[in-house]
């Protein structure tokens, strides 16, 4: 003999039906805004996690206020050490390094000219940097300086 449960025929009404659907779809919508509140949820509570505590906040201002002091006192030291420099004075500054710049040039545009034609020399079997280096000259890039502009 086999057992099994009688299947009861289930009828229900259109109007029944109806309601279930609409109870169905109202749930459907419910479960979708719940989803989308725990993301949101989710991640707020991930950025709040992340972001700083109170007092960890309170000391990071402590430790920059303390900071914007040092920086104000050393402005005010440095401010109290400067003098002003009047027009005439920077004016004759900046000539002078003009010229100082000029002469820089001229000396080392003169020095290459001689090695150069030292180098084209018959008998001179050398590298540049071998006769430089014989000769005891740093140059510019060797010392890694660069001529300013005029």
């Amino acid at each position: 003999k086999q057992w099994y449960q009688r299947r009861v025929a289930i009828t229900a009404g259109e109007k029944e039906l109806k309601d279930l659907e609409v109870t169905i779809a109202t749930r459907a919508k419910e479960v979708t805004t719940l989803r989308d509140e725990t993301k949101n949820l989710t991640t707020e509570l991930s950025s709040l996690k992340s972001s700083l505590t109170t007092a960890e906040a309170k000391t990071k201002l402590v430790q920059i206020e303390e900071n914007l002091e040092m920086g104000k006192e050393k402005l005010v030291k440095l401010k109290k050490l400067c003098k002003d420099i009047s027009p005439e004075d920077k004016a004759k500054i900046n000539n002078e390094h003009t010229k100082l710049v000029k002469e820089w040039r001229k000396r080392k545009r003169m020095c290459m000219d001689v090695v150069n034609a030292i180098l084209e020399g018959e008998g001179c079997m050398k590298s540049k940097r071998d006769l430089l280096e014989e000769m005891g000259v740093d140059t510019d890039e060797d010392m890694n300086v660069t001529v300013p502009s005029a």
